[in-house]
C-alpha cells in the first residue's frame, strides 16, 4: 500500500515540477523580450523638444519618473508590443499603479 501511495506522490511531484519549469521558461522567454527586444521599435518619449527613446524595460524603469500617469495606456501598449500582455493588463487595469508594476515586473524578470 505504500509504494502505491508514494508512486501518487512521484507522479504529483513531477507535474509540479514541469509546471514550475514551464513557469520559469515562459518567464525567461518574456524576460528577453523586454530586456533584450531584437527588431522592435522604441518607445519614444517625448518632452518639449527632446526626444527619449526607450528601448527596454530597464530603460523604462529608469526613466519612470518622466512619465504621467495618462501615459499609461501608451505604455501598456508598448509593453504588449514587446511581448508582455499579461503586465500590460494589469497597466491597463490599474493605470494609477503603472509605475509600480512596472518596478515589480522588473525585479522579477531582470534575474532572467
Amino acid at each position: 500500500m505504500a509504494q502505491k501511495k508514494k508512486r501518487k506522490w512521484d507522479s504529483i511531484m513531477r507535474k509540479w515540477a514541469d509546471e514550475v519549469e514551464m513557469e520559469e521558461a515562459r518567464k525567461a522567454e518574456i524576460a528577453i523580450s523586454l530586456l533584450t527586444p531584437a527588431g522592435k521599435n522604441p518607445y519614444s518619449l517625448i518632452r518639449g523638444t527632446d526626444c527619449f527613446p526607450i528601448s527596454n524595460l530597464s530603460e523604462l524603469k529608469d526613466r519612470l519618473d518622466m512619465f504621467m500617469e495618462n501615459e499609461a495606456e501608451w505604455v501598456a501598449s508598448w509593453i504588449e508590443y514587446l511581448g508582455d500582455k499579461k503586465t500590460a493588463d494589469k497597466i491597463r487595469e490599474t493605470p494609477n499603479e503603472f509605475k509600480r508594476i512596472i518596478s515589480a515586473r522588473y525585479e522579477e524578470l531582470s534575474g532572467f
